[in-house]
């Protein structure tokens, strides 16, 4: 995954599975994640989409909604399965869980938007 963020705010580290409209992420946190943590790690995990076109492009996460917080976090590393909704132009919708990889148990549901600019 080509990412442009830095360590230690990479937490998508690879795919796991993908087809047309649905990919899943293996993430890995130095610690155990906030909420915050998570949409920035499903936002990354979009990145997956991407993967196939030439040169990678910068998006910006403009707005989430319906964040719910299912179980008790108490690990470090997740699974995140991102569903792609929607795609108009240079805006995309996506909603996404996250498993915890040891029960996987859904811990956290929502979704999100992601605009690319028209310039890229």
């Amino acid at each position: 995954m080509n990412l442009p963020h830095q360590t230690p705010l990479i937490f998508a580290k690879n795919i796991v599975s993908q087809d047309e409209n649905v990919v899943t992420v293996f993430c890995d946190f130095d610690q155990v994640p906030t909420l915050a943590m998570f949409i920035e790690a499903s936002a990354q995990s979009s990145s997956a989409f991407e993967i196939e076109k030439e040169e990678a492009k910068i998006g910006f996460l403009t707005m989430v909604k319906n964040i719910e917080l299912l179980n008790e976090i108490t690990n470090s590393v997740f699974l995140i399965k991102v569903t792609k909704e929607n795609e108009i132009n240079n805006i995309k919708q996506f909603s996404f869980d996250a498993f915890d990889k040891d029960t996987n148990k859904t811990i956290v549901t929502g979704s999100f938007t992601i605009v690319v600019p028209n310039d890229q």
